[in-house]
């Protein structure tokens, strides 16, 4: 055991009593005991080392891939300061009132809560609307969870101010929430009626195709018990002659609807002169008509207009509108034949030629020889009639296919049912002079 002075003597001053502390020498040598610390200090302090290069490598790893703050306290701790900061920003720049306004709220009761009168007043603020704010919000959740289940007649209760809007915030989500369950049930309808009209029309084209083939294959079978020698066999071969032909323009008019449904018919848009396309399809139609003992009343407003005007215009001609010739007089043959066939006998049928919306308006009224229940909509689907026994000749496609050749040609088909009275419009731009 050594002993070191712990206090030195200095010149004039007097000598203090020298204190020695006590040294163990063994703590400054090599035994076989001290050995053992120090070999595990220095694999302590080896595997501080390699944990800190670790880190260090991880962090770096992090720092590169821009990762550093994630899944670490202060970086979510940052970030959510950052998004809040960036929140009211936007709400600022978009003047969102919504998170201003409540933002302002807390930051209120934050300072209020500084004084005791304050607090007082955040305790009875918060028993008072918290309450109100928590059963609205369950209650919309309550709505939300009818229209996920499927409910979507559950309407969520909506305060209104004054004015008849939305009185707060969670007013307004309820009421957009009722308008999307509002939108969600017309879609399913929608899809209903869609579903049944594919129903009908499958059913309508069995319908359509088989009369035709039936009477045919009824005809052939007495051909071959009677021969052709057979004095009825003349009679036989008109009617299978009649449902050939009855046959072909069904399936022709199956095409072209499909196509003109499809848009896959070429247009080539031009100057027609309407008037003049009607008093051809007219001419053509004449015999189909008086058949039936239609008069039929054409008005030509645009001549008219015209010639009080002083233009010079032929008498059956004009207006002229931008559409192809050949399509336009597919529509005017259509709505002329629908006439022809399902327009009550001995009536007026009215055609009427004017302007609508600075567009040219073609117009077909006639009064239906059947009672039509059926809406527009209905009545312009594929293979639809208005008798619904389906006697007639008509295939039900001509309504369809005139609407979609409108389409083609940029313009707008229209029908309007007021009890038995039809109406049929067509709106095309007019071709400039």
């Amino acid at each position: 055991m050594l002993a070191y002075p712990m206090v030195m003597m200095w010149p004039g001053i007097k000598a203090l009593p020298s204190l020695y502390v006590p040294v163990n020498e063994d703590l400054y040598c090599f035994g076989p005991n001290n050995m053992t610390i120090f070999v595990l200090c220095i694999a302590g302090m080896t595997i501080a080392i390699a944990l800190t290069i670790i880190c260090l490598v991880a962090m770096v790893k992090k720092i590169k891939s821009r990762k550093f703050w994630e899944k670490s306290l202060l970086g979510n701790i940052f970030k959510a300061i950052g998004n809040g900061i960036a929140a009211v920003v936007h709400a600022i720049k978009t003047t969102d009132n919504f998170l201003l306004k409540y933002v302002g709220i807390l930051i209120g009761m934050v300072f209020l809560a500084m004084t005791w009168v304050g607090a007082i007043l955040d305790f009875i603020l918060i028993f008072i609307f918290v309450p109100k704010k928590v059963r609205k919000f369950q209650e919309i959740r309550r709505g939300v969870t009818e229209v996920k289940e499927g409910n979507l007649l559950y309407k969520i209760s909506v305060d209104r101010d004054k004015n008849g809007a939305p009185d707060t915030e969670l007013d307004m989500l309820a009421e957009d929430l009722n308008c999307i369950s509002d939108a969600s049930e017309a879609a399913v309808q929608n899809e209903l009626k869609t579903q049944r009209m594919k129903t009908d029309l499958i059913s309508n084209v069995s319908h359509d195709l088989k009369t035709p083939l039936t009477s045919m294959v009824s005809y052939i079978d007495l051909l071959k018990k009677e021969g052709l020698e057979s004095p009825n066999a003349p009679g036989y071969l008109k009617i299978l002659d009649e449902k050939t032909e009855r046959l072909k323009v069904l399936t022709e008019e199956l095409f072209e609807a499909a196509k003109a449904s499809s848009g896959a018919i070429p247009v080539n848009k031009e100057a027609i002169d309407l008037g003049s396309l009607v008093s051809q399809s007219l001419g053509e139609m004449d015999a189909r008509l008086k058949a039936r003992g239609l008069d039929v009343i054409v008005t030509n407003a645009c001549i008219a207009a015209s010639a009080a005007e002083g233009s010079e215009i032929e008498s059956t001609g004009g207006p002229k509108v931008m559409a192809d010739g050949q399509l336009l007089w597919r529509v005017i043959e259509n709505l002329l034949g629908n006439v022809s066939k399902y327009a009550l006998e001995n009536s007026r049928v009215y055609v009427n030629i004017g302007r609508k919306n600075s567009k040219v308006l073609f117009e077909v009224k006639n009064i239906s020889e059947d009672a039509l229940n059926i809406s527009e909509e209905e009545l312009m689907e594929r293979f639809t009639r208005g008798d619904a026994s389906r006697n007639t000749e008509g295939s039900g496609l001509g309504l369809a296919i005139a609407k979609d050749l409108v389409r083609l040609m940029d313009g707008v088909f229209e029908i309007t049912i007021d009890g038995d009275l039809f109406k049929a419009s067509v709106l095309l731009e007019e071709a400039a002079e």
